[in-house]
């Protein structure tokens, strides 16, 4: 009996030690934990923000798990896609490691506020420059008429900043589609009465619906503009510097090829002097103007 007392006495005993080490241990390891410096523990992950107003993509879920997965082979970097402009330019304030994928004429409005720096141009069949064009049946009378129901790729902003002067803001009806080449296919189908696309998709429909092609005619085209633009922060980090050499080498890459390509692109180019210059005039974007020009 005696035996079994301080059996019993012994095991409390070895309880009541072991939740005095577990209260002592867990404060002091928390108390470590908090120690270290926020970014100190985000430091190890370099990020690729990326919004684009020229485009309407409907799969963010998809685009950032693909780009995640094929980053991740070169380490601790990441993908992260935004829908909108506000969320975006807040993440970017407050983001030291990163890399940003935007829009020529959004970069143009940011650069300076955020510190940023252009320093690689997107390329499509060897061409770094697009042109935007307002297209419509040849029926249509007028740039008045073809805004009462556009189609566009574009955001809101955007698509007005390219219209600026040539239709007031509250007669211009937009519809929002994901591809340049959805926005003429919706002419087709009678679901607008005009498209804001870009030469090169324009071109594309000669092939794709050459009927639909020839019923159409160009009533306003704009400056050209570069395609997106990658762009640093002032952070010159060594996984910084890394992250710009695997996105430079994509397209030399199968899979890094085929990512870029879901973003209109399929290659890049370092930018120059030229380059620089015309993503920071302020005026060098890609407003419309009207043309007499027709398909033939």
């Amino acid at each position: 009996m005696k035996s079994n007392m301080f059996y019993n006495l012994f095991l409390s005993c070895l309880k009541t030690i072991k939740s005095l080490q577990r209260a002592v241990v867990l404060p002091i390891g928390l108390f470590f934990l908090l120690s270290i410096p926020v970014k100190a523990l985000s430091e190890e992950r370099c990020t690729l923000l990326f919004y684009s107003c020229e485009s309407n993509i409907n799969n963010f879920k998809m685009l950032k798990m693909e780009f995640d997965t094929y980053l991740s082979r070169y380490g601790e970097y990441e993908f992260q896609p935004f829908y909108d402009r506000k969320t975006f330019e807040k993440q970017l304030s407050e983001q030291n490691h990163c890399l940003v994928l935007l829009s020529s004429w959004h970069y143009r409005n940011i650069f300076k506020p955020f510190q940023i720096n252009a320093s690689l141009v997107g390329t499509r069949n060897g061409e770094k420059l697009q042109t935007r064009v307002l297209v419509a049946r040849k029926s249509c009378p007028d740039l008045q008429a073809a805004c009462q129901g556009l189609a566009t790729a574009s955001s809101r902003l955007h698509t007005l900043s390219i219209l600026k002067g040539l239709a007031k803001e509250d007669s211009i009806k937009i519809l929002t589609v994901p591809k340049d080449i959805d926005a003429l296919m919706s002419v087709g189908f009678g679901m607008a009465k005009s498209a804001l696309t870009n030469k090169n998709s324009f071109k594309k429909l000669k092939d794709l619906n050459p009927v639909l092609y020839r019923e159409m005619k160009v009533i306003a085209e704009g400056n050209q503009s570069h395609l997106l633009v990658l762009a640093v922060s002032n952070d010159k980090s060594k996984k910084h510097k890394n992250l710009q050499k695997i996105i430079k080498a994509m397209p030399s890459d199968p899979e890094g090829l085929k990512l870029i390509r879901m973003l209109g692109m399929d290659g890049w180019q370092d930018v120059n002097k030229k380059d620089l210059i015309m993503l920071e005039t302020k005026d060098s974007g890609s407003k419309l103007l009207i043309t007499r020009s027709v398909n033939k």
